[in-house]
């Protein structure tokens, strides 16, 4: 009983921090869009295997990492800068413009890997499920193997079934509604620099 509930609080978890609009699952849709979504699910299965990779890393270094992060203000800087760069990017990007979707698909699973463990706010997001779940059942690097394998295998279906939902949301919007495809770029730019937005705002509230 205990396992299948490791295993439902790892998918769950995965599947809220998900669910809001981000690097990886734009890059689901735009792959879909630009492409079909069995290229997109290659590109999620990489960004799947970057969330295990970024909560096994707040299973063991969280309270580590995350005082790093929220003790250097030039890091957070950075990270706002880098957002609202690649936001304004999107925003100009013609809309013709198309992902390489002849790239292989080992370029895909290395592009959704990378945009799926360089994620700081992930990282944090992680770590506090952790420190909010060792109130009602320990889950850390000093558990029992099979508790850390079913966690992290909860955390992958849990990201790739959202990513998948995404994918199919992306198929249908393309091919019901052609304005869709040409106004995603927008969308990502948007979204993007109302993140950057949204980290600014918060880390000028936690200085004050």
């Amino acid at each position: 009983m205990i396992i299948l509930l490791v295993l439902l609080i790892g998918a769950i978890a995965a599947a809220i921090n998900t669910l809001p609009p981000s690097a990886t699952n734009l890059g689901v849709l735009k792959y879909t869009a630009d492409g079909t979504i069995s290229k997109a699910m290659q590109f999620a299965y990489g960004a799947a295997v970057g969330e295990v990779v970024v909560a096994s890393l707040a299973l063991t270094f969280g309270v580590l990492i995350e005082n790093l992060y929220e003790n250097n203000l030039w890091i957070q800087i950075v990270f706002i800068i880098l957002m609202i760069l690649v936001g304004v990017y999107f925003l100009r990007k013609p809309a013709q413009e198309q992902i390489n979707i002849s790239s292989t698909q080992s370029v895909r699973f290395r592009n959704g890997l990378l945009l799926g463990t360089l994620n700081i706010p992930m990282f944090i997001y992680w770590t506090a499920i952790l420190s909010m779940l060792s109130k009602y059942l320990q889950i850390s690097d000093n558990s029992p193997w099979l508790v850390i394998i079913l966690f992290l295998l909860g955390v992958f279906l849990g990201k790739l079934g959202v990513l998948y939902l995404y994918g199919r949301l992306s198929d249908y919007m393309t091919s019901n509604f052609s304005a869709f495809k040409g106004k995603l770029n927008k969308i990502i730019g948007i979204v993007l620099l109302l993140a950057a937005t949204f980290q600014s705002i918060k880390l000028i509230v936690d200085m004050s």
